[in-house]
Order: structure tokens, then C-alpha cells, then sequence
């Protein structure tokens, strides 16, 4: 148990910002208090005092990703000179696989816990607690670093949420999530990514089988029009915008201001590596540069598709509030180094620089070497582009140069891990023991429709691991994107 002290913003529904506050933490990995609006708790006398030295926030919660993808750079097709308008179709553009799908099959098979760790490790610098998009396959441990949704039993035998990343396009295939909403299951869709109009058939079929209420995390939604947010709102259910992916792939988003004066409840994600932010810390700034033109959205509002929306969106289904800081809920914060202006602008303007400590289900993960001292003081160093900062992976025998070796081991020889993936998994041999094999979620041509095939990875070509902040490199590959119309652009500011 601790006591963070600091400028706590609360994200609760009053908006409560407490000046000269305090988060008490308790073992159980919960809030026990916040002052000075609850009562100091009793049993905290010797617990450490932390200044936390900036705003504490509730973690950040990312609520459409792709997890398996994430070493990747930002890719665009050669052959494409003008915007997708599907989902469907640059899963089969000729470069797809062997620069996007390949390569992660072969990093998820042959070093896939290492894989996850990497990933985890980028989101949790920006920030981020809680992440959706675990790949098929090996499922982690709870909070093995950051939470993952897909996946988060939060200390029960219960499985909370359902995912469907690949559009079912049938009441049949929808049938299984059907039954899981009716017992009491959350169910998270990817529906009309695209703007092709058509796609909104893929939303309307969610609605004919009862799937649109308080349990539905719908995920891009640019295809849907005003009827269809009012039909979300009358639900209740919630909207992942994913703005960066969107403008990347297809040249457009989704009508957030529809939705927004349909009263959905909006939530933002950072999608993955090959078409979008390194973190949803970085998609919140993609928000902010739309909203500068469209003057949709305060900073609050910014602001809570981050934090308190994602985290209403997952209390439907868990049993514990999240997304705010008040008593009884989990306690996943972040501190961000305070800026110029509003707390809530000091959020969406911070960088991986400005992120000062993350602590997840009350115990400290990642953060400054000054603040991690106290509270874990087994974590071990990273270098964060030029920062020094520690982070603990449970196990001091586990640091993020060995998960960057066990990376950089199959990037420098893919036809060797190719050939001992084949030897656990070829004509369906047993896995070995201490496997931790991750399977893809998103398409993959060279499998056919079956993803859960465990045919071997070609040898292919890995590319360099992505670095874990956002720097001058990712920019430029930003800015040779002729799609977004020079939007996106606007990101180098904030750096």
C-alpha cells in the first residue's frame, strides 16, 4: 500500500479536481480513499508517501488495438495511389503479407512472449493500463504489465468479454456472441470500418440479433450515419474512434460529431503499428488536432475517450469501476508532468517524456527511477529514447534488453526460427511446454480463412523493431502519406 500525493484529477462524472489531493492505494489493488473528499482510510500510518510530482490521472485505457502487430513500422501499399474504401480490401494488396502478416506470425510463434512484453512495454510509456486486442493463442497472466482486456479475469475464473475482429457477416456466425451478451458478457465488434455506405449493413446485422446495448464496444463505426448513433445511444453501447487508422487507410473517419450530438459515448484507439499511433497517448493528440478544426469536443471531453468513457464502457461487464480515481476502484493511474494551461490539456499536449509513474492494479510498473524506488524497488532500467526511466516485469531476471534480445534473435535469423517453429508445428505436433505461441487476429492471406492454422511462418525479412517513443523517423512516414491530406501531419507539433 501507498499514499500518492499530488493534483488528483478524478475523471468522475463531477469532474472533481483536487488540488493538494491524495490516492490511497491499497494491497488488494484497489482505491482505498481519495482526499480530501473521502475520510483517510485506516491502516496507512507507515505506508510510503509519495509526491507524486504532477497531475494523477487514471490510467489510460486503449480500447481498439492489435497487439500482435505492434514491433511493425507504419506501412503503406506501393500500387495504391488513392484511399481505400473497405475493410476488406488491403488485406489482399500484394505487399500485405509479407511486410505485415508474415512477420508478425513469425515473431508471435517464435518468441511471442517476448513479442507481447515489447508491445506492452510501448503502450505502457504512453501511458496506458488497460489494452484491448491480446492475440489469439497464449493468453498472459492478469496484469503480467499493463491489463489486458480481451483477456483481464481480475482475480476471478470468469471471462468477461468476448472480441470479434473479423466482421461475422451472418446471424450463424454471430450466434455464439449473441448468446454471450444475453449472459451478461461484453462484446466488442469491429463494424463498418470504411466509407464505402454498405458497411453500414454490418452495424444494422448487430442490431437485428439484440447485440446493440449497454454490452457492445463497437469499433470504428465510419461508415454509420445519425440513425445509426441514435440507435448506439438508445443502446447505450459504446464507439471506439480510431481517427489516425481511419485517415491513414481510408482518407476518412467517422462522423464524431453525429455521434457526439447523438449522446454516444466515445472512446478512443491507437489500432497497431501499420496503420497507426504508437500509443493511445498519441491517437488522443490525432483527436485533438480533428477537433481544432471541427470545434466539436472540450478538452474534458478529449480527455475522458481515454479514461472515465472506455472505463464506463468496461464497468457494463467488470466488476469494478475503472477509468476514474474514487474509492472501490481499481487502481490504475498515471502521473503526467503538469504544462501550461488546464490539467486536461496538459493530458492530451504530454508526451512519452511527460509521463511520470503508471501504476497498475496498485503496484508501480513503469515511471521515473525517483519514483519507482520506493515502490518497486526491483524494477530495472530502460532507456526511453533519451530518457532513463525504470520498469518492473514481476521478475527482476526480465529486463527490456533481454525482451529486446529474444526480439532481435529471430529478426537477424528468421529461416533458423522459421525452421524450429516447424518443429513444433508441423502436422499439428504438440507445442513444446513452455510455448507461448501467438496467433493472428487480423487477416492473413497465406493462411486462408483459417487463423487459428498453425502452418509455419515462411522465412521472411523482420523489419528493425519499432522505437518505443515517437520521434523525427515516424513523422516522415507520416508525412509521405498523400491519404489524410496532410493532417496527420500536424502530430510533429507536439513533440
Amino acid at each position: 500500500m501507498f499514499v500518492l500525493r499530488g493534483t488528483v484529477v478524478t475523471m468522475r462524472p463531477d469532474g472533481a479536481i483536487l488540488t493538494g489531493g491524495a490516492v490511497y492505494v491499497g494491497d488488494d489493488g484497489l482505491i482505498a480513499a481519495v482526499t480530501p473528499v473521502d475520510a483517510v482510510p485506516a491502516g496507512f500510518d507507515k505506508a510510503p508517501r509519495i509526491a507524486a510530482g504532477g497531475l494523477i490521472f487514471p490510467g489510460l485505457i486503449d480500447l481498439h488495438n492489435h497487439l500482435m502487430y505492434n514491433s511493425l513500422p507504419l506501412w503503406m501499399e506501393p500500387s495504391r495511389t488513392v484511399p481505400w474504401t473497405s475493410h476488406n480490401q488491403w488485406g489482399r494488396a500484394p505487399t500485405y503479407s509479407s511486410q505485415i502478416s508474415q512477420p508478425a506470425r513469425l515473431l508471435g510463434a517464435a518468441a511471442g512472449r517476448a513479442l507481447l512484453r515489447y508491445v506492452e512495454t510501448r503502450a505502457i510509456v504512453g501511458g496506458t493500463t488497460s489494452i484491448q486486442g491480446n492475440p489469439r493463442g497464449a493468453v498472459p497472466p492478469d496484469n503480467d504489465l499493463i491489463r489486458n482486456v480481451d483477456s483481464e479475469k481480475l482475480g476471478t475464473a470468469d471471462d468477461f468479454i468476448r472480441v470479434s475482429t473479423l466482421v461475422a457477416d451472418s446471424k450463424e456466425a454471430l450466434a455464439p456472441y449473441v448468446a454471450a451478451v444475453a449472459a451478461g458478457r461484453g462484446f466488442i465488434a469491429h463494424s463498418a470500418e470504411g466509407s464505402d455506405p454498405k458497411l453500414r449493413s454490418e452495424f444494422r446485422l448487430l442490431a437485428d440479433v439484440g447485440v446493440v446495448t449497454p454490452q457492445l464496444v463497437a469499433i470504428h463505426g465510419a461508415a454509420l450515419n445519425g440513425d445509426d448513433f441514435a440507435a448506439m445511444k438508445a443502446g447505450n453501447s459504446s464507439l471506439v474512434w480510431s481517427p489516425f487508422s481511419n485517415l491513414w487507410l481510408y482518407g476518412a473517419t467517422a462522423d464524431v460529431r453525429a455521434a457526439h450530438a447523438a449522446g454516444v459515448r466515445l472512446c478512443l484507439g491507437s489500432d497497431w503499428g501499420p496503420s497507426g499511433t504508437r500509443n493511445v497517448l498519441w491517437e488522443l493528440k490525432v483527436a485533438d488536432l480533428w477537433n481544432k478544426t471541427h470545434a466539436v469536443f472540450t478538452d474534458e471531453e478529449l480527455a475522458r475517450m481515454v479514461t472515465s468513457n472506455p472505463g464506463e464502457a468496461l464497468t457494463k461487464v467488470w466488476p469494478r469501476p475503472v477509468g476514474r480515481l474514487e474509492r472501490g476502484a481499481l487502481a490504475d493511474l498515471v502521473v503526467v508532468r503538469r504544462s501550461p494551461g488546464s490539467p486536461y490539456r496538459s493530458l492530451i499536449e504530454a508526451t512519452e517524456t511527460g509521463i511520470r509513474l503508471v501504476v497498475v492494479g496498485g503496484r508501480a510498473r513503469y515511471g521515473l527511477r525517483s519514483l519507482m524506488q520506493p515502490l518497486a524497488p526491483s524494477a530495472t532500467a530502460i532507456k526511453v529514447g533519451r530518457l532513463s526511466r525504470a520498469i518492473d516485469y514481476g521478475d527482476p531476471a526480465i529486463t527490456w534488453t533481454s525482451v529486446v534480445a529474444d526480439l532481435e534473435k529471430i529478426r537477424q535469423d528468421p529461416d533458423g526460427a522459421s525452421a524450429r517453429v516447424a518443429a513444433f508445428t508441423l502436422n499439428g505436433e504438440a507445442d513444446p511446454a513452455d510455448a507461448f505461441v501467438l496467433l493472428p487476429d487480423m487477416p492473413a492471406p497465406e493462411l486462408g480463412d483459417d487463423l487459428t492454422a498453425r502452418a509455419v511462418p515462411g522465412p521472411v525479412a523482420i523489419p528493425p523493431l519499432e522505437p518505443l517513443t515517437t520521434g523525427q523517423a515516424w513523422f516522415d512516414a507520416v508525412d509521405a502519406n498523400p491519404f489524410h491530406d496532410g493532417l496527420l501531419s500536424g502530430l510533429r507539433a507536439y513533440a
